[in-house]
């Protein structure tokens, strides 16, 4: 019986790599042809900045964006929807690759799959910050799969990764940088035990936040107006959204932080769980029932990959670290939750590795 499951699962495999090409192009004929424009009005930003003909001039925090997508633009793209098949055609090929990897395939893995390779499609292989940040995120997936044995080399790496971006891209990612290999102790440690449950699984969390925090209040003593800046990114965000009309999709602080400490860390708690289980967009709008799911699978693996920590390497350990990392690090300066789908799908280099590689029966594939 156990031989018929592999056979099944590896026929799902061969499935899912079939029909990443068919999503794909679906994924593209919708986000041409289907969503509105104001959807992405930051590739159509660039574009204009791109091509220089002063509709919108320069815009602060997006020219470093445009000399990236300018300096590959061989082609001479001058559309959006140029750039979206132009991306689309280089990138799902890795995706391919990468899922190629996998030996073996549950159905819903595959629906996964599928959901990612299409999200991906729509708001990430594009001209758009999100396609640098998907970059950024297969170096780590490179450093993952380099043939090193000491995964400490590997989490050192991948927090350098995070570093060079803080640098070059987004200074906050210093945080996941930090985070990373402080979640890698963590987990390594957590391996060790005899027995996982549920209360050392919710342990951990708490640690995790702990971690947060902790960092939050050192930095006040470094660089205290980036320490206040943060605590109040998100109202400034939001406040911003506010006065243009509102988003049904923004995360608005259930507290306003005014520099409050406590009021932070608060917040920070009930947004973790606002944007891991996303329920209140369903309230909103059935319309967002997609993104709901999509989050709910990526919350499963999560846990799953913690669950099975003892079964799973010291390499899955590293994606496990990064990925976590990130979401911690995410959850400061997320405004809405269009931009927190666009900004996780990026992250598909390593989330599909604990998505589709954290399970019993793939233990010796990994």
């Amino acid at each position: 019986m156990d031989l018929q499951q592999r056979r099944i699962r590896q026929q799902n495999r061969d499935l899912a790599i079939k029909l990443i090409i068919p999503v794909a192009i679906l994924a593209k004929i919708i986000y041409i042809y289907f969503l509105p424009a104001r959807y992405f009005f930051d590739s159509w930003r660039m574009v204009a900045m791109l091509t220089d003909n002063g509709s919108m001039g320069g815009w602060t925090g997006y020219q470093d964006a445009v000399d990236f997508h300018a300096k590959i633009n061989v082609l001479n793209l001058t559309d959006v929807n140029q750039f979206s098949i132009f991306y689309g055609i280089i990138m799902t090929p890795l995706i391919i690759f990468m899922v190629s990897k996998v030996q073996e395939m549950e159905m819903k893995e595959v629906l996964f799959t599928l959901m990612a390779t299409g999200v991906l499609n729509i708001y990430v292989f594009t001209i758009n910050k999100e396609m640098i940040q998907i970059m950024y995120f297969l170096v780590i997936y490179i450093v993952v799969s380099l043939p090193i044995k000491n995964t400490f080399i590997k989490i050192i790496g991948c927090a350098l990764v995070y570093y060079w971006e803080s640098l070059n891209f987004r200074s906050y990612y210093i945080l996941m940088a930090a985070m990373s290999i402080f979640l890698y102790f963590i987990f390594i440690t957590l391996k060790k035990r005899k027995k996982i449950g549920k209360m050392l699984i919710a342990f951990t969390v708490v640690l995790c936040f702990a971690g947060v925090f902790l960092f939050f209040y050192v930095s006040q003593f470094v660089a205290y107006e980036d320490y206040r800046d943060a605590l109040n990114i998100r109202d400034n965000s939001t406040s911003t959204i506010r006065e243009a009309g509102g988003a049904s999709s923004a995360i608005y602080n259930p507290i306003e932080v005014n520099d409050n400490f406590g009021i932070f860390m608060f917040d920070y708690v009930i947004n973790a769980i606002r944007m891991m289980i996303p329920v209140e967009l369903l309230v909103k709008s059935p319309g967002y029932a997609p993104f709901f799911v999509y989050q709910i699978f990526i919350l499963i693996y999560l846990f799953r990959t913690i669950r099975n920590l003892k079964h799973i390497n010291n390499k899955m350990v590293v994606v496990l670290s990064c990925f976590v990392a990130y979401f911690f690090g995410s959850v400061v300066f997320e405004p809405d939750f269009g931009s927190w789908v666009r900004h996780e799908a990026t992250t598909f280099p390593i989330m599909q590795l604990m998505a589709l590689q954290s399970n019993n029966y793939s233990e010796n594939n990994i």
